[in-house]
């Protein structure tokens, strides 16, 4: 016998062409109507991300489970593009990112862009995990780039400026454009770092995320691109937004929330950012009211055009 959901007012084929339609994040305004397809590359939507991680593993900040995979939080927000981001070790409460990644990338297909982590949090690297990523990236059709998160140090360690030496990014740089498919990188750039002598690690980046960490410092934010665009100009650039105050362990004030985006939609209209990035899925199903604030924005006004 059919469970209920699959009885004759919801067929497999329908509930198979609502997956797919919510999948790659396109519901129109109207209740009823679903566009199933890739963003339109005019629209505001095309140019939205999300930033994830493996389920859970912001638990050391909330002390809260959350169960959202990488995937259900492209599908939730309605946005089509993902930045999957490492993080160093698993724990009793979460788990890591584990190889082969062959795996991960199968939930993610529906989706138009992927850029995958070879710097994760923390800085996190590991030379094998980096060859089974550039090889996963050059082979699978929605791959268009590779990610550096937490790249830089606001100190040296051991005589290094980043996670990467200079010479192990230029040759990351050298693999990357060496292959029949272009592939970009991509890098997780804070406000309090743009007085860092980094700009000849920038000017091997195809693109700059910028993030800033404290919500009052979200009253700089114009001034802190005009800096970023100064110190990498042949840089394309990319607005991050955080749904939550990691230091406060609670959503950001929705009219912080309001801010970000609102400026990221007058940057994309300018031409100043090619990109808004939110962050993340490991925090998106535990309440907090920037998150929904979001997700109602973007309906709003993910299928305008730009």
């Amino acid at each position: 016998m059919e469970p209920l959901f699959l009885s004759a007012k919801f067929s497999r084929r329908t509930l198979l062409w609502i997956a797919t339609a919510g999948a790659t994040g396109f519901w129109a305004t109207k209740p009823g109507r679903a566009q199933v397809g890739p963003a339109k590359t005019s629209t505001v939507r095309d140019r939205l991300w999300v930033f994830a991680c493996p389920a859970n593993s912001d638990w050391s900040y909330f002390k809260r489970r959350s169960v959202m995979s990488p995937a259900e939080s492209a599908f939730y927000l309605g946005v089509p593009n993902i930045i999957m981001v490492q993080i160093g070790e698993s724990t009793e409460q979460h788990k890591r990112f584990e190889p082969p990644f062959e795996q991960y990338a199968i939930a993610l297909r529906p989706l138009k862009r992927v850029q995958w982590s070879i710097a994760g949090s923390g800085g996190f690297t590991s030379n094998e995990e980096t060859r089974q990523i550039l090889e996963l990236a050059r082979k699978t059709p929605n791959f268009t780039g590779i990610y550096l998160d937490d790249f830089f140090y606001e100190h040296e360690r051991e005589g290094k400026r980043a996670a990467l030496s200079l010479d192990e990014l230029k040759e990351i740089r050298r693999e990357l454009k060496g292959s029949n498919k272009k592939l970009d990188l991509n890098v997780t750039f804070y406000t309090n770092q743009l007085e860092l002598p980094v700009g000849d690690y920038l000017n091997l980046m195809d693109q700059v995320t910028l993030w800033t960490w404290k919500p009052a410092d979200l009253a700089n934010l114009e001034a802190n691109l005009t800096k970023l665009e100064k110190l990498a100009p042949h840089t394309r650039r990319m607005l991050g937004c955080y749904v939550v105050d990691y230091d406060q362990k609670q959503s950001i004030p929705v009219s912080a929330m309001k801010f970000q985006c609102e400026t990221g939609l007058r940057w994309l209209r300018q031409k100043r950012i090619d990109g808004i990035v939110f962050l993340g899925n490991t925090s998106m199903d535990l309440g907090f009211e920037a998150v929904e604030w979001t997700r109602d924005w973007i309906t709003k006004v993910g299928d305008t055009t730009i």
